[in-house]
C-alpha cells in the first residue's frame, strides 16, 4: 500500500472522533438538563380517511401512531390524525412548540379548533414537504391547562404516491426553546456537511487543473458539489425559500440520479476499468434519462423512476462495484484494499438510505438516518480525498524526484539551483557546484548485471547524502552521474567537502549478494561561484562538466576542482 494504513486509520478515526464530539456538543446544547417540558404523543391516535369525493369517512384506532398504511393499504389522499393530551399548570408560562419528525407531502394542523400552522400546500395547488421536520408554535391563549382540561390536536395530510403520514416517529410538545435549539444545531450540522463536501470539491478541481489527465479528481470533486446541494434541498434554507417546494423536489430526485452517474464515473476511472460498451453505454444512457424525466415527469409518477434507479443500484451497480473491488485487490491495484473496504463502507451507508427510505427497517433506525449515515459518509469522503491527494503527491514525488536513486530529477536539480544562486546573492556566500561520475560503470553491468548496477547508484546516492547537509542539494544528471551543489565559507571549504563525499562514496565496498565485495570507483569535478559572479545555473553546470571530462582524462578517481 503507497501510504501507511494505520496512518490514515489513525486520521479516519480523529476526524470521525472529531465530528462525534461536534454531535454530542451539539446534543448537549440543544437537550438542557430535562426542566423543560417533554411530552410525547405516540398513544391512542384516531386516524381518519376520506375517499376522493370527501364525502365517505372511515376511521380507525392506533394504539401507538404510524403510517397511513398501517391501517388502510396503498392509501393516497387525505387523511386526519386526531388525539388529546393534558397540560399540567407548571407549562402555562412557558412558551411551548410542537416538533414533528418527519410527515410525508402536506399538512395542516389545528389546536382546540384553531389552524397554527400548515406545511406544503393541499391540492389542487399540490405542494409537496416530504423532506422536511415541522415545528408549529402552540399559542398559549388557545391551550387548556390542568390536569382535567383535555386539548385536542388534529393533524390533516395529504398522502401523495407514497407510503405516508406520521411514519418516523411520533410528534413531541417541548419547550420553544428547546426546540430552537435542536434545529439551529440540526441545521449548523448540515451547513458542516455542506461546507466540508465544498472543500474537498474545491481541493480535487485544484488537483485536476493541475493534472488534467487524472479524471478521478473531476468526477470525485462533482460528486462532493452535487452532494453538498443533494444536502442541502434537506435544509430549511431551501424550504424557507421562495423556490416551489416541488422544484426543490425535483432537484432531489434528480440529484439522487445524477449523484449516481458521478460515483460509477469516478469509480472506474479511479480503479483504471475499461468498462464495455454493451454495460457502459445503456447504463450512463438510463441515467442521463433519469434526470431528464424527473424533470419533466407528472409528480405522481415520480417515485416509480426512484423505485427503478433504487433497484438498478442494489442489483447491478453494487454487485458491480463489488466485483471492481475483488479485481482491483487481485490485480494488486495501487490503494486497492484500503479503498476498496473504504468504498464498501460507502455503499452500506447509501443501502441504508435506501432501506430507510422505502421503510423496510424499524420504525426507531429512521432516527440514525440524519446521524450515522451523514458521518459515515462525511468520513469516507475524507479518506477518499486523502488517498486521492497522496496519489497526486506521489505523481509529483516521481516527476521531481528520481525513482531508483531519490535524488532530484535534473529539471528539479536546475530549478532549486537557481534559487539557490539568487540566494547566494543576499548571503554573500560561495556556491560549490560539483558533477560526480562512476569511472567504470558500464563494465560494472556487463560484467555482473543491472541489479547490481542498480545497487551501486543507490549506495552511491545514500552516501553523497549522508555527507552533506540537509538544506544542500542533489541530483541524478545522467546515468551514472549525479549532481550536487552546496553553499560553503570558501574554496578550502568546497575542496574540503568534496573530498568528504569521495571517502564517503569509495572507502567501503558495496555488498554484491554472496559475491566478493566490490568497490566504487569516482570522479568529481566542481566549481565554486561567488556573489558578485552572475551566472545562470546551465553556464556552472557546463563549467563542472568540463573540469569533469579534463579530470578524467588527467587522472580517474579524484576530486578536481
Amino acid at each position: 500500500m503507497p501510504i501507511g494504513g494505520r496512518v490514515i486509520y489513525r486520521l479516519l478515526f480523529t476526524l470521525l472522533l472529531c465530528i462525534l464530539s461536534l454531535l454530542s456538543a451539539d446534543k448537549l446544547s440543544a437537550n438542557p438538563i430535562p426542566a423543560t417540558p417533554h411530552i410525547e404523543l405516540n398513544d391512542y391516535w384516531t386516524l381518519c380517511v376520506k375517499d376522493e369525493s370527501q364525502r365517505s369517512v372511515e376511521c380507525e384506532t392506533q394504539e401507538t401512531v404510524g403510517s397511513i398504511e398501517h391501517n388502510f393499504d396503498n392509501f393516497n389522499g387525505f387523511a386526519i390524525y386526531k388525539t388529546d393530551f393534558t397540560l399540567d399548570d407548571t407549562y402555562q408560562n412557558t412558551p411551548l412548540t410542537l416538533y414533528i419528525p418527519h410527515l410525508r407531502d402536506a399538512d395542516k394542523v389545528f389546536l382546540n379548533g384553531k389552524l397554527i400552522g400548515q406545511t406544503g400546500q393541499f391540492p389542487p395547488n399540490f405542494e409537496k414537504a416530504t423532506l422536511y421536520s415541522r415545528s408549529y408554535h402552540l399559542p398559549s391563549s388557545t391551550l387548556r391547562f390542568g390536569g382535567s382540561e383535555f386539548n385536542e390536536l388534529v393533524i390533516s395530510v395529504y398522502n401523495h404516491a407514497r407510503q405516508g403520514g406520521l411514519s418516523s416517529g411520533a410528534p413531541v410538545i417541548k419547550s420553544s426553546q428547546a426546540i430552537t435549539n435542536e434545529q439551529v444545531a440540526s441545521e449548523g450540522l448540515l451547513m458542516l456537511y455542506v461546507g466540508i463536501m465544498l472543500i474537498i470539491a474545491a481541493v480535487q478541481g485544484f488537483y485536476f487543473a493541475a493534472q488534467p489527465q487524472s479524471r478521478d479528481h473531476l468526477y470525485f470533486g462533482l460528486f462532493c458539489v452535487a452532494e453538498a446541494v443533494y444536502i442541502l434541498t434537506y435544509s430549511h434554507f431551501a424550504f424557507v425559500s421562495d423556490i416551489h417546494l416541488n422544484i426543490i423536489f425535483r432537484a432531489n430526485i434528480v440529484l439522487f440520479g445524477l449523484l449516481t452517474l458521478l460515483f460509477f464515473m469516478f469509480m472506474t476511472s479511479f480503479f483504471k476499468h475499461r468498462v464495455t460498451n454493451w454495460f457502459k453505454v445503456p447504463l450512463v444512457s438510463f441515467l442521463a434519462l433519469y434526470c431528464l424525466v424527473a424533470l419533466f415527469i407528472n409528480i405522481d409518477h415520480i417515485y416509480h423512476l426512484v423505485h427503478l434507479l433504487q433497484a438498478v443500484s442494489v442489483f447491478v451497480l453494487i454487485p458491480f462495484y463489488l466485483y471492481l473491488f475483488y479485481r482491483a485487490i487481485k490485480e494488486k491495484l495501487p490503494y486497492a484494499k484500503f479503498m476498496a473496504w473504504s468504498l464498501v463502507a460507502f455503499l452500506v451507508a447509501v443501502l441504508f438510505d435506501i432501506l430507510v427510505d422505502i421503510q423496510m427497517l424499524p420504525a426507531f433506525m429512521s432516527e440514525l438516518e440524519g446521524l450515522i449515515s451523514p458521518i459515515f459518509l462525511i468520513g469516507i469522503f475524507i479518506v477518499l480525498t486523502l488517498i486521492l491527494i497522496h496519489k497526486h503527491w506521489l505523481y509529483y514525488h516521481n516527476a521531481t524526484y528520481d525513482y531508483l536513486t531519490n535524488c532530484l530529477r535534473r529539471s528539479a536539480f536546475i530549478e532549486r539551483l537557481n534559487e539557490e544562486l539568487h540566494r547566494i546573492h543576499r548571503s554573500e556566500n560561495t556556491l560549490v557546484l560539483a558533477l560526480l561520475d562512476l569511472d567504470n560503470f558500464k563494465l560494472i553491468n556487463d560484467k555482473y548485471n543491472h541489479i547490481m548496477g542498480d545497487n551501486i547508484l543507490r549506495a552511491v546516492a545514500t552516501r553523497t547524502h549522508d555527507a552533506l547537509r540537509e538544506f544542500d542539494l542533489l541530483g541524478r544528471y545522467g546515468g551514472d552521474e549525479f549532481i550536487i551543489a552546496a553553499q560553503v565559507s570558501g574554496e578550502q571549504d568546497a575542496a574540503q567537502l568534496l573530498k568528504r563525499i569521495h571517502t564517503s562514496i569509495t572507502e567501503k565496498p558495496v555488498i554484491n549478494g554472496d559475491k566478493e565485495p566490490l568497490f566504487v570507483a569516482v570522479t568529481i569535478g566542481g566549481v565554486t561561484t561567488h556573489p558578485d559572479e552572475p551566472i545562470t545555473a546551465e553556464a556552472l553546470i557546463e563549467q563542472a562538466d568540463e573540469i569533469l571530462v579534463k579530470g578524467k582524462v588527467k587522472q580517474k578517481g579524484r576530486v578536481h576542482i
